[in-house]
């Protein structure tokens, strides 16, 4: 009959490749004011990490997702507002987490603060470190810059080299896995203005509640669906 067909349903390998890998116990966000959750209506319930809780794991009590975020951090420590200095990085260390979820970079591409080479080792520290707490390791590339010039960021930077050079630097680290938040929040193409724009809040660089659900999707998928992985015989 007519009307709209039924999305098709998970399948039972699907469905297994979750349960075999869901392990984590503690996840920590550790990332700038879009992990922090500025314009998001209440941080404390629509950041990403509060969704990520709230919205996907509301069933397992025993799952924490903790908010290590700080709003205008760089990953460079010779930045402007180095995370390195925050005192959320020392209790992201003290954590004990499972898995991190790495989401800086963004205030790196300020005019005045990036330098490639810096970003780069930089990064490989931060994820040596976190990987010496025998946790996993997850990269996110950021969400596309709507606006070039925007809080002082170049668009360039962001949207053309970070797609290319975050993955990169997961896989000359051995970091447990990539997060694409950028093609997940409309990519180069910019096609998902209303994860930015909408009644509740507008702004180029930060998602607005919308946004913010849909980044924590991608994090879940990363977390928790690991088809990568074998599943038992």
């Amino acid at each position: 009959p007519g009307g709209a067909a039924a999305p098709p349903a998970a399948s039972p390998r699907h469905c297994q490749h979750f349960r075999q890998h869901n392990s984590l116990r503690t996840i920590a966000a550790v990332g700038d004011s879009i992990t922090y959750g500025t314009c998001a209506s209440d941080r404390a319930r629509t950041a990403w990490p509060a969704q990520l809780q709230r919205g996907y794991l509301w069933q397992d009590p025993t799952v924490r997702v903790l908010n290590f975020g700080a709003s205008g951090r760089t990953m460079t420590r010779s930045g402007d507002n180095p995370y390195w200095d925050d005192p959320e990085f020392n209790r992201a260390k003290a954590s004990k987490a499972d898995a991190f979820v790495i989401g800086l970079g963004t205030n790196d591409a300020k005019h005045y603060n990036w330098d490639r080479q810096a970003f780069e080792q930089d990064y490989r520290d931060m994820v040596s470190i976190f990987q010496g707490l025998d946790a996993e390791v997850y990269l996110v590339v950021p969400p596309p810059l709507y606006e070039d010039g925007a809080y002082d960021m170049n668009a360039t930077v962001i949207n053309h080299i970070f797609p290319s050079l975050i993955p990169q630097i997961a896989n000359e680290t051995g970091a447990t896995g990539v997060i694409d938040v950028f093609d997940a929040l409309g990519g180069s193409a910019l096609n998902a203005p209303e994860l930015f724009c909408d009644y509740q809040s507008c702004d180029a660089c930060h998602p607005n509640d919308a946004g913010y659900d849909r980044l924590a999707g991608a994090v879940f998928r990363s977390l928790f669906y690991r088809p990568d992985l074998p599943l038992p015989a």
